[in-house]
């Protein structure tokens, strides 16, 4: 498993950990070196403090809103290389191009903002849950250049 998720340099996997790490819109030394162990409890996991205090309200819900999508690139990417290794495996050594692979986490990672967006505007609509939601996908849509009414839009990524 840790061979097929993290050590494999066959271009899938090296690919979405890419693509992971070029989604993730915050400086880079805050992006974790990818282990087994980073995976496994990536539940758990949250990127260390830009200025390594307590900050205020604000800046803990920005905190959180960061972790959140550290936990979700994470997890999404290792779903994903697991997925198309099964593929691979059970259709006869099928490859996937790269730009099969693009889609694929584009559309996993288009599937998780939506279903953020549908919890916060139709199901739970409080403040804090649309806040974390925000902050969780603001820093990405706008370093995507995405309309900064994301949340009340039917598309976005």
């Amino acid at each position: 498993m840790e061979h097929i998720l993290v050590n494999c340099r066959e271009g899938t996997t090296v690919q979405i950990w890419n693509l992971a790490r070029e989604t993730w819109p915050h400086p880079p030394p805050l992006w974790p070196n990818i282990s087994i162990g980073i995976i496994l409890g990536c539940g758990s996991l949250s990127p260390p403090n830009q200025n390594g205090q307590q900050g205020d309200r604000r800046e803990r819900t920005n905190q959180q809103g960061q972790t959140r999508l550290l936990q979700i690139l994470i997890s999404e990417a290792a779903h994903l290389i697991w997925v198309l290794r099964c593929e691979q495996v059970l259709q006869q050594e099928q490859q996937h191009t790269r730009e099969e692979v693009k889609a694929r986490w584009n559309q996993a990672i288009n599937t998780r903002l939506s279903d953020d967006k549908i919890n916060a505007t139709r199901i739970k609509r409080e403040r804090t849950f649309t806040s974390l939601i925000k902050n969780t996908w603001g820093p990405v849509l706008t370093k995507l250049g995405r309309p900064e009414d994301w949340l009340e839009t039917p598309e976005v990524f």
